[in-house]
C-alpha cells in the first residue's frame, strides 16, 4: 500500500484531530434538523416512532456511505477542506465506503432495536402524554439490560478512535486502518 507523504513543500497532507473535529460539529449541525423531525415524528405514535426509528438509521448509514463515495467526505468534511481517500489519495470504492462506516452502523443498529424493543413495551399513554426528556426517560428505562455492555462497547470504540488518531503519524483513525483509507487535506486528493 503507497501513502502520501506526510508533508508536501512543507504544508501537511493529512487532516488533523481539529479539522476532523470541526467537521463532526458540522455533521452535527446537518443531522439536527433531520432529528427534530424524527423526534416529531416519534411523537405522534407508537407505530410512527417505529418507522422513525428505522428511517432514522437508515439515513444515517446513507449519509455517510453515499457522501464518502461519491464526494469524498461528508458535507463537515466537504465544508473543512478535507477528503477520504485511498492511501495514494485516489478516490475510494464502495467497499472503503462501507468498511469505513461498519462499526457505527452496527452500533446504530444495535441501538435502533433496542429503541424498537423499548418502544414495543412502552405504555401508549405515558409515552404519547411525555415531553421530550421523559419520553426517553421511559423508553430508555425499557431497554434490554444487555444493551449496557452495547454503551460501554460503544465508548471503548470511540475513545480508542481517538486515541490512535491522535498517535500516528497521518492521523489515521481505527475507521481508517478497518477499510484502508486515509483523510487528507482536499488539494492532495
Amino acid at each position: 500500500m503507497e501513502f502520501l507523504p506526510i508533508l508536501i513543500d512543507g504544508n501537511k497532507v493529512y487532516a488533523g484531530f481539529w479539522k476532523r473535529f470541526w467537521a463532526a460539529i458540522a455533521d452535527i449541525a446537518v443531522w439536527y434538523p433531520f432529528a427534530f423531525i424524527v423526534y416529531n415524528l416519534q411523537s405522534i405514535n407508537i407505530p410512527a416512532a417505529m418507522v422513525a426509528s428505522v428511517i432514522g438509521l437508515f439515513f444515517f448509514s446513507a449519509y455517510s456511505i453515499f457522501l464518502n463515495l461519491k464526494y469524498g467526505g461528508t458535507l463537515g468534511k466537504l465544508a473543512v477542506g478535507i477528503r477520504v481517500t485511498k492511501p495514494d489519495g485516489t478516490k475510494i470504492g464502495i467497499r472503503e465506503a462501507l468498511l469505513r462506516s461498519s462499526v457505527d452502523i452496527i452500533c446504530a443498529t444495535l441501538y435502533s432495536g433496542f429503541h424498537i424493543y423499548a418502544i414495543t413495551r412502552v405504555d401508549p399513554e405515558a409515552y404519547l402524554s411525555a415531553g421530550f426528556t421523559e419520553r426517553g426517560i421511559i423508553v430508555y428505562s425499557l431497554y434490554p439490560n444487555f444493551s449496557k455492555y452495547t454503551n460501554a462497547i460503544s465508548d471503548v470504540w470511540y475513545w480508542s478512535e481517538l486515541i490512535v488518531l491522535l498517535l500516528n503519524k497521518r492521523k489515521r483513525a481505527l475507521h481508517d486502518y478497518i477499510a484502508g483509507t486515509v483523510v487528507i487535506n482536499k488539494e492532495y486528493a
